[in-house]
């Protein structure tokens, strides 16, 4: 029997067993599918309800979060504040919310403050006792900080949406005052609205009501496969189910939603029309195949077959198939053709191309060599022939011309551990070194068929890195010299300049006698030399702390604004002698800040001090603090001299000047900013600046308002 009579027995009878299948996949598949969608479909616009409700919770519980944080909610239950009642507690409060109940209860679980009324009559009710003995009981009370609760209880008055918070100063860490607790009915008003917004139908039934079979029968469903269900109504409609929980997330209600069966009732008679259009096309299908295929395909099949047992048989791919047409066959015919003219190309460009990696990897002077999985190798480039010692194998029998033993026997599991690269250095018998690097060689599946090692001389690079370590070495011992000696000094100096600055002090008020006007003034440059003396030792003292390591933050929280104000009030009779007014510019709200206080109005007595110094008589300086994200940023602007772009360079660096010069008209050690530095970076923070000669200059730092992790 030839290929055209089996394709036509083929033909037929597949359609036919496919027409058959088809019908019969159509009632089962495509029924049970369409039954699928619509459970799917069910459940899909069931959750949508379901997640209203829970849009709802997360609703109040922000307007939980919102009064729970909240410092005066913090104080109010401490002092029952009437100023607090008359001020956020009043009549309209719980309309505004669109809450029912507000309670709130301290830590000793009394309720302190209440507010209860009916959302749908406008009126002021008690509030239910069934929620007042479960806070009795300790159930709605919240033990942590970080506590949270919410969900349904059920209630004489009807089911309610609870959710509480702790009541804590703000959203640090501390001791919680209480719990607030905010509630609404789940009643008709509220289903009835829920309806109108989801338009659908929908039914509520408690745990504690005796419930229709369908919706027991559904939360017994519900409660073994995840919290929803759907139930078949009958023909024309469906339902699905979903459980509303309580607050320790046990079941306390459930809710129905109807819908009608349209795309059930859509489905089967879409099966109907699918049955007869499957059977004209079988046939018709079945009859037409069986001719465009013989005509098409097997015929031209045949032809080429015949054409590479030819070639075959003769082994002359000088052949040349002739094919008609401009379909898939021709040009198959086309690329056995092309196939036939590269087979010579590739045997000759394979021994090209193997000439020219030989030649490429012996004209190396790194060592290249392949091993097979037994550790023996298979090929070596000419570098590698020249230091045999590195090879770790007999090699005197092998050449640069010798082969890559493609026939040996692979060995599947690699015995080395690691696929990557692995690295030794290996001392030849020249005094030379080498960096020798092998890596595994795997197939798609991960198994081992080759090891690939590679090898370069470092002897020069060794050296130098030896040589770079022993500099490094002498350069950190002769900076912790340095640093030490400048802290035994600043020690040493600080004793006698105490000495000098407090009997000065004694002297310049007149302790011990009075003085001409002469003497005062002398005894006064004496105690403000030693004061200036004093200050840049602790500064260089400070440097070297940082340097070695031992400089410590001690963190406080404090207001930005006070701090400021007590540095302007130490630099005001400074400012005040040059003219200059210091202004403040402070972003409302600004948090407290954790830092080391005394550090930070360092670095702000640092920055104010110099944009004084640097500003012209009778001008201004003004301080900016902003905050963005979860940092402080504040910047110090003088209208003074500014800066050149060729000396920016030279700041933040210790010891260093913009001028330098003995006849510099502002004195300084350039310690200042360095200092400032060191102290923003170490509470994890950042510096900057911006100037211009002529036009004044701007330094700024942010802080963290929180300390890091770094710095615990």
């Amino acid at each position: 029997m030839n290929v055209s009579k089996k394709l036509f027995i083929v033909t037929f009878t597949m359609f036919a067993l496919l027409t058959v299948l088809l019908i019969a996949a159509s009632h089962t598949i495509l029924l049970s599918s369409f039954s699928n969608l619509e459970a799917r479909d069910t459940i899909k616009n069931t959750d949508k309800i379901e997640q209203a409700i829970a849009w709802e919770a997360l609703s109040i519980d922000r307007t939980a979060r919102d009064w729970a944080y909240w410092n005066d909610t913090y104080k109010f239950v401490n002092t029952l504040s009437p100023e607090y009642i008359e001020s956020n507690l009043n009549e309209n409060t719980l309309y505004d919310l669109d809450l029912n109940v507000m309670l709130f209860v301290n830590k000793s679980g009394v309720v302190v403050y209440s507010l209860s009324v009916d959302l749908v009559n406008g009126t002021n009710v008690p509030v239910p006792t069934g929620l007042l003995e479960r806070i009795d009981s300790g159930l709605l009370m919240l033990r942590e900080n970080r506590d949270y609760m919410q969900g349904v209880i059920l209630l004489e008055e009807g089911p309610m949406l609870i959710v509480g918070r702790p009541i804590q100063a703000g959203f640090e860490e501390g001791p919680s005052a209480g719990t607030l607790i905010l509630g609404k009915y789940i009643d008709n008003s509220y289903i009835a609205s829920l309806e109108e917004r989801t338009q659908s139908s929908l039914s509520l039934y408690t745990l504690n009501e005796e419930m229709p079979p369908d919706f027991q029968d559904a939360f017994d469903e519900a409660v073994s496969g995840g919290g929803s269900a759907v139930n078949i109504l009958g023909d024309e409609r469906v339902a699905g189910y979903f459980i509303l929980r309580d607050t320790t997330g046990e079941p306390a209600a459930i809710m129905r939603a109807d819908y009608p069966r349209e795309l059930y009732a859509q489905g089967k008679k879409t099966l109907n029309y699918i049955y007869g259009f499957l059977l004209l096309s079988g046939i018709f299908m079945g009859t037409a195949t069986r001719f465009s295929l013989d005509r098409l395909l097997v015929s031209r099949l045949i032809a080429i077959d015949s054409f590479l047992d030819k070639v075959k048989r003769e082994k002359d791919t000088s052949k040349r198939l002739e094919m008609e047409g401009e379909d898939e066959i021709h040009r198959l015919s086309k690329g056995i053709n092309e196939m036939l003219s590269s087979i010579r190309l590739a045997e000759q460009e394979l021994k090209s191309r193997e000439y020219e990696k030989k030649f490429i990897l012996d004209s190396l002077e790194e060592i290249v060599v392949l091993r097979d999985p037994n550790f023996n190798i298979r090929w070596a480039n000419q570098a590698a022939l020249k230091n045999k010692d590195l090879l770790m194998v007999e090699a005197k029998e092998l050449t640069s011309d010798s082969p890559q033993a493609a026939d040996k026997d692979i060995i599947p599991k690699s015995r080395y551990p690691h696929p990557g690269w692995t690295d030794q250095e290996f001392t030849s018998s020249e005094g030379k070194t080498w960096l020798l690097r092998s890596k595994l060689v795997c197939d798609e599946t991960g198994d081992t068929i080759a090891i690939l090692e590679t090898g370069v001389e470092i002897t020069e690079r060794k050296k130098y890195e030896i040589e770079l370590f022993r500099a490094k070495q002498d350069a950190e011992v002769a900076n912790h010299t340095k640093s030490e000696f400048l802290a035994n000094m600043s020690h040493e100096l600080r004793t006698p300049l105490n000495s000098i600055i407090g009997f000065s002090d004694l002297l310049y008020e007149k302790v011990y006698g009075n003085l001409n006007a002469r003497q005062l003034k002398a005894v006064g440059n004496v105690s403000c030399s030693g004061k200036n003396l004093l200050n840049l030792i602790n500064e260089i003292l400070d440097l070297s702390k940082v340097e070695a390591g031992s400089f410590e933050l001690h963190y406080s929280t404090f207001w930005l604004a006070e701090a400021l104000a007590e540095v302007r009030d130490m630099l005001f009779p400074f400012a005040a002698s040059k003219g200059i007014k210091i202004e403040f510019e402070l972003e409302n709200s600004l948090p407290r800040i954790s830092a080391d206080k005394e550090r930070i109005m360092q670095v702000l007595s640092n920055l104010m001090t110099n944009a004084v110094k640097f500003s012209n008589e009778n001008g201004c300086v003004r301080v900016k603090a902003t905050q963005s994200n979860d940092f402080i940023q504040i910047a110090v602007a003088d209208d003074g001299i500014g800066i050149a772009a060729a000396d920016h360079d030279k700041l933040f660096k210790p010891f260093s000047q913009i001028d330098s010069s003995s006849s510099k008209k502002y004195q300084g050690t350039g310690l200042g900013l360095a200092l400032i530095k060191e102290i923003v970076q170490l509470h994890g923070g950042s510096v900057w600046f911006e100037s211009e000669v002529g036009k004044g200059s701007t330094f700024g730092f942010s802080i963290p308002l929180k300390r890091g992790k770094a710095d615990l």
